[in-house]
């Protein structure tokens, strides 16, 4: 299954600190999935650097070396641009634009978008999936 991640406000708290049980869900995540960003940090060829640069200080060393298995993926205005329907997935996200919901709505796969509320969620209660 494809698994589509977010950075702030999903991977990463308000603050830029790292979300609770990160390293887990990442390790589960890659372990059992073919990850990709699907953030605002990488959204056009190369930008997989950006991404890096951007979490390199705010990760430990471990949650770092994890992510750097995560692929990029390239977009213009919505995320669901790069989304491949044809494929099982889920997209963690803690906010979508209208847009791209109703994109999910029209293909059938609303369900398929986790929205991530790190105030009162640990992302190893979401690991399952």
């Amino acid at each position: 299954m494809n698994v589509y991640l977010d950075i702030d406000g999903t991977l990463l708290q308000k603050d830029g600190s790292p979300a609770k049980g990160l390293h887990e869900f990442l390790e589960y995540m890659i372990a059992n999935h073919t990850c990709y960003w699907l953030t605002t940090h990488c959204r056009r060829e190369g930008d997989i650097e950006h991404v890096h640069e951007y979490l390199e200080s705010r990760l430990p060393a471990d949650t770092f070396e994890l992510i750097k298995q995560i692929r990029p993926t390239i977009w213009n205005v919505r995320k669901t641009e790069t989304i491949d329907f044809f494929q099982d997935f889920r997209w963690f996200d803690d906010s979508v634009m209208a847009s791209e919901r109703l994109k999910l709505q029209e293909k059938g796969v609303l369900d398929k978008l986790v929205i991530v509320n790190l105030s009162g969620q640990d992302l190893q209660s979401i690991m399952d999936i």
